[in-house]
């Protein structure tokens, strides 16, 4: 038998010890997982994806704006053009939770606008939606959206018994979604609630896609189409008419919700011009691929009331226990003679993206109507004319 130090030889040994350190690295890496997934466990869900754990959970902390005046908020000046060819991306950027939903001065107009849109009955049933089986999704969400404005935004929104204070508005939305009998009607208290659109998305493997679908939420300030076509849909249909949307963008979108997990938020923008007023347009701002679309005459416009530069400023992220795909929408419509009156610099670089946005995406999105014309305003060639009669936006 063996003594003692001889045992303890073999055992300090490389051809014992590396293989025993190697089975105790494996051991706790296999234990950890083991015991991470039953802490997490398994939740029930609706959108597929992976929950966020107790631990990512505790992580997102919601920092209060204090002292906060959003009269002097001035809306954030998203300039996405760039000089050049004007490509089809994805173009995510990651954001702190903080940013998820903004309250700027254009809050109480925009707010005002949305509800009614929302109200008028020949309008909300084309901008408010909940399909059969999101009910679980969209109290999740007003749950979460609520608790955001009252924790980012404390001078604004408070909690007082069962209601939710909206110190701007001068109103009040329920505090708990259980209370709603309809739960569709919480897509309508979140219409004058958030200024920002937003729709819920989630896969519905039966239905044989791998695309997630337009379940529910509140879509109001459309850019050309109508809403209630593209609901309860895939993807694909929401972007339909977007030219190279199913040979470039698609397979990008379809592999980003895959891997989008709960704790993310991400931001992409994207930008237009429209020479009108109006913010929920479904039919005037695309332009069909054999149209003949005719350039307008800048003299004839007004670049202050009519002509607008249009960004959407788009949010997604993944509820931790439905796991649902939040898609948020803030329309910016910021007059193209504020544009021209921020500089030298961003007039060219405007310039340069309206020469580069030209064949198919050019003509969705109408340039040849208004491209020549803005080019001409913003070289100084044309000052456009005053409609004065033109009040604010519709």
């Amino acid at each position: 038998m063996a003594s003692f130090w001889e045992f303890t030889d073999l055992l300090l040994s490389k051809t014992v010890t590396f293989p025993l350190l190697l089975f105790v690295l494996y051991r706790t890496f296999v234990d950890d997982k083991v015991k991470g997934a039953g802490e997490r466990g398994e939740e029930g869900r609706t959108g597929g994806g992976a929950a966020a754990d107790e631990h990512d959970e505790e992580k997102i902390v919601i920092h209060a704006l204090k002292d906060f005046d959003w009269t002097k908020e001035d809306p954030i000046k998203y300039r996405p053009f760039k000089k050049g060819e004007y490509k089809l991306t994805m173009g995510i950027h990651n954001i702190p939770p903080d940013e998820w939903f903004l309250v700027e001065n254009t809050y109480k107009e925009y707010t005002d606008l949305k509800w009614s849109y929302a109200t008028n009955p020949d309008l909300k049933d084309h901008g408010i939606f909940m399909a059969d089986g999101c009910e679980e999704a969209t109290i999740e969400f007003y749950q979460r959206s609520t608790q955001f404005m009252v924790d980012r935004y404390p001078d604004c929104f408070q909690v007082e018994g069962d209601k939710i204070i909206n110190k701007i508005r001068g109103d009040w939305i329920p505090r708990d979604p259980y209370s709603v009998a309809n739960k569709k009607d919480l897509h309508l208290y979140l219409s004058r609630f958030l200024e920002e659109d937003y729709i819920i998305l989630y896969p519905e493997p039966e239905r044989k896609t791998d695309e997630v679908i337009f379940k529910g939420g509140v879509f109001l300030f459309a850019a050309g189409f109508d809403p209630a076509t593209i609901f309860n849909t895939p993807l694909t249909n929401i972007h339909g008419p977007v030219p190279e949307y199913k040979s470039k963008l698609r397979p990008q979108m379809n592999k980003f919700f895959d891997k989008l997990k709960p704790g993310v938020w991400v931001r992409r923008n994207n930008w237009s011009v429209q020479t009108h007023n109006r913010v929920f347009v479904m039919n005037d701002n695309k332009g069909k691929e054999d149209e003949e679309i005719t350039d307008l005459d800048p003299d004839t416009l007004d670049f202050q009331r009519e002509v607008f530069f249009r960004s959407e400023r788009q949010i997604l992220t993944r509820l931790p226990k439905t796991g649902a795909i939040i898609f948020s929408i803030r329309t910016y419509l910021t007059p193209m003679k504020q544009i021209r009156d921020e500089g030298n610099d961003i007039v060219l670089e405007l310039i340069g993206g309206i020469e580069g946005m030209q064949g198919v995406i050019g003509q969705y999105k109408r340039r040849p109507a208004w491209g020549p014309a803005v080019i001409a305003y913003m070289k100084g060639e044309s000052n456009g004319t005053d409609k004065p009669w033109i009040k604010g936006l519709q």
